[in-house]
């Protein structure tokens, strides 16, 4: 004679709190196997024991049978929570990584407070070094230089393009350079935070997408009270 089986998919015996229970003698084979002809939005009843703890005596444990309204969607979600290995965004790694994030964010916004205070040059200029001439040889200098007239002057009225920064061992010099160090770390740190912020969007786009958001009907109905319960 074939095995009996659950047509939901149910584990009878955990479902009905007797170990060892074979499905065909379990309280809801015949409506398991008629429920499979419904439609997913139908209702129907199930009954289901709990392991609840009993009133006067806490430290002890009684079953309690339960009369339950269900649709096909609910019950799906019953067995999947029962009997699939259900993970949780803590078992799958997404709340320990999330929390390892925020205290990044809050390094950076340290370390960026490092740099107040500091010459940050501008984008597209950079520091040259050139070769002047003189009757007693030639003197290397060095310059800090920009694609458009964007420094003040310390002559002319208008903007200029070129900042003299005197020879090699110049403060002016040394601080111009470590100005475009300055910058290059933040534009790099900027293009780095830039796809951390697409990634974040996309994994929130991902998670409020409806179509792997959890069945919220089949979920209202199966948490409902139940319609009738006994305690024997």
């Amino acid at each position: 004679m074939p095995q009996k089986r659950c047509g939901l998919g149910f584990d009878c015996a955990s479902m009905m709190l007797q170990p060892g229970l074979d499905s065909g003698d379990c309280e809801n084979y015949a409506t398991c196997g008629s429920a499979t002809r419904l439609t997913p939005e139908e209702e129907f009843e199930l009954i289901r024991w709990r392991s609840v703890q009993a009133q006067e005596r806490q430290e002890q444990w009684e079953r309690q049978r339960e009369t339950i309204r269900v649709n096909r969607h609910a019950c799906a979600l019953m067995m999947l929570m029962s009997r699939g290995c259900p993970q949780t965004p803590e078992s799958l790694g997404v709340v320990e990584l999330l929390a390892r994030i925020a205290p990044l964010i809050e390094q950076v916004r340290s370390q960026l407070a490092h740099f107040e205070g500091q010459y940050i040059a501008p984008e597209k200029c950079e520091a040259h070094t050139y070769n002047v001439k003189r009757p007693r040889g030639v003197y290397e200098y060095n310059k800090l230089t920009a694609a458009e007239a964007i420094f003040d002057p310390s002559e002319k009225t208008e903007k200029v393009r070129v900042v003299h920064l005197s020879n090699d061992d110049d403060p002016r010099n040394l601080e111009a350079r470590l100005g475009i160090e300055r910058r290059n770390a933040l534009t790099q740190a900027k293009t780095q935070i830039n796809v951390a912020h697409q990634a974040l969007t996309q994994a929130l786009e991902l998670l409020e997408s409806s179509s792997i958001i959890n069945n919220q009907q089949a979920r209202t109905t199966v948490s409902a009270p139940p319609s009738n319960s006994e305690t024997p």
